[in-house]
């Protein structure tokens, strides 16, 4: 610390660049390391990223939080929002002298703070103060050598008195887990617990409603699993087709809410930590207007007009039923497993099909094949679809299983089948086999927009357009409807390991298969950032970032595209 401070007194009133000789090397404080990862160029650039980084032994942690991926993230997430609440309360405001990384109520790997190697590391941002092009050097000094050993101190350090909460965080990963491990022996893809608040205090909001109506399982689906010794009763929602139905306003979008953003963990007191759903777990939805390459749409859209086939589509301005279409063919090239699918953000002919209007057109005159005639054939090749429908009835005859919301309460209803079967319907149509696209190979023709912005530029840009539409070099995709992307830090993820693929892709420095599938691709990089985090990833550290699954990486992969600016 005394290094550093002699270091910025040297610099005082000299020119603003001289801060970048900060960046020479790590600082040691003792307890703990400082170094630069970014040095702004001036005072109203984007500020400089300081880098803190201590033993966990140092600051006074038992050796178990160190090992074991649920005990690192479990730190590293409350130690977060605890350093987070700390840098807010003593700088606030648009152009705060320190900003540190927010979290919502999803526990994730984010490069803000991790843990690996028995090493915590926290990314903070600085504004090196200065006065016009000239440095000050004593406001510097304070920030660097006096806030940070503070906020180290009352952040970082182990206090007795956090254990228990802690511990909470701990408890909802390791029950987590070990509920995900069982869903599969009591045929289940989904389970909510007894005394889960799905609704949420506003549709801006992610706080629990107060006063909400706890969930409680209806006696049909109800199980009770046993994990970390205790016993959880809880719904759970069988493999297979499970409607969501009932009125207005009872609870089925929320439901279908919860279980969607519950293919992460969420924090203790969220109302919603213990939902636990297949980790594949996919929202579909309409996207009017995406783009589309190269995606075998013929399980749904017959030949076009003129003979057209449709086995390799491409569009750069997708229709509503096309494009539905799209994202659950390619979710399941992804790898996905579970689908939710709720009728108010669907195309109406993507979902059913009139009898009356099938009786009049036929097959021949209608290229579209709605999910009823496929569904049940998805199904039995192992495809489970949570749908939300209360307008479309022709889903109660196909589901195995009927949840109907009254008033926030799940009740259980019985499907027959039996109308669709006299149609002659069900299990008519086989579901077609998925082939997943080499990555290299449906990489390759974008590899050309992946390069700097300018000539002065050394490294290619990964950017938001607003807080959805991703930028990498020139390539760009619309993420708006990915709903689980979470938030921004988790998009930027996204962008910055695509970017890492592509350039892989190009020069074959990570010796991948060529034939190894975008979701595979993926989730190689997926398993070594769960480890050391985001250090190892060119360009990692410098951003906010979070990390997304393989499986929305591939979803933002395949929207990629050179052709809308």
């Amino acid at each position: 610390m005394k290094a550093l401070y002699q270091k910025i007194r040297t610099l005082n009133g000299k020119n603003y660049g001289l801060y970048k000789s900060l960046a020479d090397k790590p600082w040691d404080f003792g307890d703990f390391v400082l170094e630069f990862i970014h040095v702004q160029g001036d005072p109203y650039a984007p500020p400089s990223r300081v880098l803190l980084r201590s033993k966990l032994a140092t600051l006074g942690y038992a050796p178990e939080w160190g090992s074991g991926f649920e005990r690192r993230l479990a730190l590293s997430d409350f130690l977060l929002r605890r350093l987070s609440g700390l840098v807010q309360e003593k700088y606030s405001g648009k152009d705060a002298a320190v900003v540190f990384d927010s979290a919502g109520p999803e526990m994730l790997v984010r490069n803000s703070l991790w843990i690996d190697n028995g090493e915590l590391r926290a990314c903070l941002q600085v504004r090196l103060p200065g006065e016009g092009r000239k440095i000050q050097a004593e406001a510097a000094a304070e920030i660097l050598t006096m806030v940070m050993p503070d906020l180290v101190s009352a952040g970082l350090y182990y206090n007795k008195g956090d254990e228990p909460a802690m511990q909470e965080h701990y408890r909802v990963l390791a029950e987590r887990k070990e509920i995900l491990e069982q869903l599969d022996g009591h045929g289940l893809c989904a389970f909510v617990p007894d005394g889960a608040v799905l609704p949420r205090a506003s549709g801006l909001s992610e706080m629990p409603l107060e006063n909400a109506v706890p969930f409680n399982a209806p006696d049909g689906l109800a199980v009770t699993l046993n994990a970390c010794g205790r016993e959880i009763r809880g719904m759970g929602i069988p493999k297979g087709i499970t409607v969501i139905t009932g009125g207005a306003f009872h609870g089925k979008s929320t439901l279908l809410q919860a279980l969607t953003r519950a293919v992460y963990p969420h924090v203790p007191g969220d109302g919603r930590e213990g939902i636990v759903v297949d980790a594949t777990a996919l929202r579909v939805g309409v996207e009017d207007g995406r783009s589309v390459r190269g995606t075998d749409l013929s399980m749904f859209v017959r030949d076009l007009p003129g003979g057209i086939s449709t086995k390799d589509f491409n569009t750069l301005s997708a229709s509503g039923s096309t494009s539905e279409a799209a994202n659950l063919l390619e979710a399941m090239e992804a790898g996905a497993k579970t689908f939710f699918i709720d009728e108010d953000s669907s195309a109406v002919n993507f979902l059913i099909r009139d009898v009356r209007v099938r009786k009049l057109l036929g097959d021949e005159r209608e290229p579209l094949i709605p999910l009823t005639d496929r569904i049940r054939g998805l199904a039995s090749a192992g495809m489970n679809f949570i749908l939300v429908a209360g307008a479309c009835g022709d889903y109660l005859d196909i589901a195995d299983n009927i949840i109907v919301m009254a008033n926030y309460k799940a009740e259980c209803a019985k499907s027959t089948m039996s109308s669709w079967k006299a149609e002659g319907l069900i299990g008519s149509v086989e579901a077609g086999k998925i082939n997943a696209r080499p990555f290299a190979a449906y990489m390759q023709p974008l590899q050309k927009s992946v390069r700097p912005a300018s000539a002065v530029e050394r490294q290619v840009k990964v950017k938001l357009a607003g807080d959805t539409l991703l930028q990498i070099g020139f390539l760009v995709a619309d993420t708006s409807r990915l709903v689980t992307l979470v938030d921004k830090q988790q998009r930027l993820g996204a962008g910055f390991m695509l970017l890492n693929m592509l350039q892989n892709a190009a020069s074959n420095t990570e010796g991948d298969s060529p034939a190894d599938s975008i979701a595979g691709a993926a989730q190689k990089l997926c398993d070594v950032i769960c480890n050391v985090g985001f250090r190892n990833l060119p360009q990692g550290m410098s951003r906010e970032m979070s990390l997304p699954r393989a499986v929305d990486i591939a979803c933002v992969a395949f929207r990629l595209n050179a052709g809308k600016r």
